[in-house]
């Protein structure tokens, strides 16, 4: 009876193994381990990461159509992502264990990302110095290094499992950092001034669950939710130029010391009104995506993190070459072909085999990592 069993379990891996990469994994997902609503989502946003990093060197020319798409990406997209990750970084405890090799993964990445950039930057825009600045950083890397700090600090939290004190911790956070970068000016050492204005949206993430969202789709709020982020985006599309212009520093996490003086004192306040636009907007993204696979869309929210990290380095060699130059920022032809661009660039960083390379970057110091346990 056991030699049948085991027999009957080894068919089964070898059938499982035999099955197409995407078969298995949406095997997984019925199994609980991937939800494609949140696959989605994440391929969403990556894509509006590329097409937002894509439109800012035409940011200068202040047109309405240009001003206005980038503020409906920056004012809840990172935000979103935060919390997507947060989500998922419940993995970063297994058997009970912190697996702080995770931590470390991303602060390799965010190294070789810091080097590369260094030069890529420097060819767009000139060497301001002979090294990368591994400890400052307001560039794309800096969310790397984040991600690195917020698992650090999950042992921390991770003991506040229960509904209540998880719900208290959170909202305690928000108006807790909006504050604390009031009176303390944490700056951009080590993305501190990032890492401190997104750390409420990675614990509302990382307390929530399948469950939570399960019951939230099916909850009588979704619908007004979903109607009022339908409503934030369009109020923010058509007056980011004119009424959110002088606010928008607000959703880079920026430090309030980089505000405008007569604004300081209403910083905390702007900062908490931006968090909760960027939770409602991201909580209607979450409830209109649907949940099944999307053609490219599923696929590319699985490799956001290659797609991350080689789209900067693409967009300033572009810089470099007089790409933009070419474009002409008032034409709407133009910047329609520079998002269709994009686009295509996110779906061609999105692929299989880049996947591949890109894992055995992330993975160099595995065996190191799992000898001592921290995987």
């Amino acid at each position: 009876m056991a030699g049948n069993t085991g027999n009957r379990t080894r068919r089964a891996k070898q059938r499982s193994s035999s099955l197409p990469l995407r078969k298995r994994r949406d095997q997984q997902n019925s199994r609980g381990q991937r939800d494609l609503r949140i696959d989605n989502v994440r391929g969403f946003l990556i894509i509006l990461v590329v097409v937002g990093h894509f439109l800012l060197p035409l940011q200068e020319s202040n047109t309405r159509l240009i001003t206005g798409i980038l503020y409906v990406i920056y004012v809840f997209h990172m935000p979103c992502f935060v919390m997507l990750s947060g989500y998922y970084a419940k993995s970063v405890y297994k058997n009970g264990r912190f697996r702080w090799g995770k931590a470390v993964q991303m602060l390799w990445l965010y190294f070789v990302y810091e080097i590369i950039v260094f030069f890529t930057e420097g060819l767009a825009y000139g060497f301001e110095s002979h090294f990368p600045n591994f400890f400052r950083e307001s560039g794309a890397p800096w969310y790397l290094l984040s991600l690195t700090l917020w698992y650090l600090t999950i042992p921390l939290f991770h003991g506040f499992s229960g509904k209540r004190s998880s719900a208290a911790i959170v909202l305690a956070m928000f108006p807790a950092v909006a504050f604390l970068k009031y009176v303390i000016q944490v700056g951009s050492f080590l993305c501190f001034d990032r890492t401190v204005s997104f750390l409420p949206f990675f614990y509302l993430g990382y307390f929530s669950t399948q469950n939570t969202l399960d019951r939230y789709l099916a909850s009588r709020f979704k619908r007004p939710v979903d109607l009022a982020a339908v409503f934030l985006v369009l109020l923010v599309l058509v007056g980011a130029r004119d009424l959110f212009f002088k606010y928008n520093l607000v959703v880079y996490g920026a430090d309030y010391n980089r505000w405008a003086p007569d604004l300081y004192s209403r910083a905390w306040l702007i900062h908490l009104i931006w968090c909760a636009m960027a939770v409602v907007i991201s909580l209607g993204l979450v409830g209109l995506m649907l949940q099944r696979r999307m053609f490219l869309v599923t696929e590319l929210g699985r490799n956001t993190l290659q797609i991350y990290f080689l789209h900067r380095p693409i967009r300033d060699l572009l810089v470099w070459y007089g790409f933009f130059d070419r474009l002409d920022p008032f034409n709407r032809l133009h910047v329609l072909f520079l998002v269709a661009f994009s686009v295509g660039l996110t779906i061609l960083l999105g692929i299989g085999y880049i996947s591949e390379a890109f894992r055995r970057l992330r993975t160099v110091f595995d065996p190191l990592l799992e000898k001592h346990h921290a995987l």
